[in-house]
């Protein structure tokens, strides 16, 4: 079984794929609630893997070219140094020291999930974990066109609601149950459509020649 997630506030929404080949929108769970889930062989997560220890990582500028315009939605990946730091003053005076630059509040805010997730993959506690980014798979999912509207404003919701729902034909019903994060469950049924691809050795990879970090962790955006 797969799925597409990604993060809602302090928890994670998981869009899975059923045996007939339909899907399910799981309630937002803890990251060990996902990963203790027997059911869920593989999974396409919007979170960075496979951190530098420090400048940026390929997969974040290949995936923000791609995107033009839209490339600000790539948020860079912290690096590893920063990792265990509890408090955004303290991430700017590591990162001062090894990169001569502050942190933003931006890439504070996503520290916690993505250290979370770090460990988990250190520790083999997350087989079948692959980084994904829902605006990269919109785009592919709409001929290679990045979709020009934020996804908060309606135009733009509207769209990728469309898009969900051309290559997933129950999601408007399930969408229909499930009115709340819907913005989040968009994004999940994003990276979902992008694991089936996967699966199908269709995927697109940002870059395409296998980059790891010093613990082994792929360092790819896939799509």
């Amino acid at each position: 079984m797969i799925a597409g997630v990604d993060g809602c506030k302090d928890k994670w929404i998981a869009v899975v794929e059923t045996p007939d080949g339909g899907t399910r929108i799981r309630r937002p769970c803890t990251f060990q609630e996902l990963t203790q889930d027997r059911g869920l062989d593989f999974i396409v997560i919007d979170v960075p893997i496979g951190l530098m220890e420090r400048g940026s990582r390929q997969a974040d500028v290949l995936a923000r070219q791609f995107l033009g315009k839209r490339g600000c939605c790539v948020f860079p990946a912290p690096i590893r140094p920063v990792l265990d730091c509890g408090t955004w003053e303290e991430a700017c005076s590591v990162r001062l020291k090894v990169e001569n630059k502050k942190m933003s509040k931006q890439q504070f805010g996503i520290l916690r999930k993505v250290s979370e997730i770090d460990a988990a993959l250190r520790r083999s506690t997350a087989d079948g974990l692959r980084e994904g980014h829902p605006e990269v798979s919109f785009a592919l999912m709409n001929g290679g066109l990045p979709i020009s509207i934020g996804k908060k404003k309606p135009d733009g919701r509207k769209q990728r609601n469309n898009l969900v729902c051309k290559y997933f034909p129950d999601a408007s019903r399930h969408l229909n149950e499930n009115p709340y994060h819907r913005e989040d469950v968009l994004d999940a049924y994003a990276l979902l459509w992008t694991a089936r691809r996967i699966r199908n050795r269709e995927e697109r990879r940002f870059p395409e020649e296998r980059v790891f970090d010093r613990f082994g962790l792929l360092s790819e955006i896939a799509a």
